[in-house]
């Protein structure tokens, strides 16, 4: 199953327009997107528009594949589930968000084992396939901070 994810902050229309796009095209694949306030409801992939915590690990248990804005919750948990996750960067520029931190988040990340980036909703479907004949493993995450960031806020804290 694919698993695709807006988060739970802001809409995310482009992604599950091209998503849906994908779905119709792939009427197979089984597939399951959470599509938060979007404007956007899907033909071609069943959705819910918000999942509940609990419900939304047993989905990210259950898929085979995550594809979300690059928020790093969604990152983080394909990590600890060991899932390949395909990202398409929320834009400023497009009014997804205001900021451009998850373009920072993909220039980051990209290179990472298991992460793939889609620089444009057009670069999904190559994106997806990319991420299905991935063998792999995440690299094990940290559940503490590097010292020199710890140390920066040490500093920022005391000053």
């Amino acid at each position: 199953m694919i698993f695709v994810t807006v988060g739970s902050m802001l809409p995310f229309d482009r992604l599950i327009m091209a998503m849906d796009e994908w779905a119709a095209a792939h009427p197979h694949q089984r597939m399951l997107a959470q599509i938060g306030d979007g404007t956007f409801l899907p033909r071609y992939m069943p959705y819910s528009r918000i999942v509940t915590p609990a419900r939304f690990r047993e989905i990210y248990d259950e898929a085979n594949l995550i594809v979300a804005h690059a928020g790093m919750g969604s990152v983080i948990m394909a990590a600890e589930t060991g899932k390949p996750i395909v990202l398409l960067p929320r834009q400023a520029a497009r009014r997804e968000h205001t900021t451009d931190h998850q373009l920072h988040t993909v220039a980051w990340l990209g290179q990472r084992p298991g992460i793939f980036v889609a620089d444009a909703a057009e670069d999904l479907a190559a994106q997806i396939d990319r991420a299905q004949a991935w063998v792999g493993e995440h690299p094990q995450l940290s559940k503490i901070a590097p010292m020199p960031f710890v140390e920066k806020i040490r500093q920022a804290v005391e000053n």
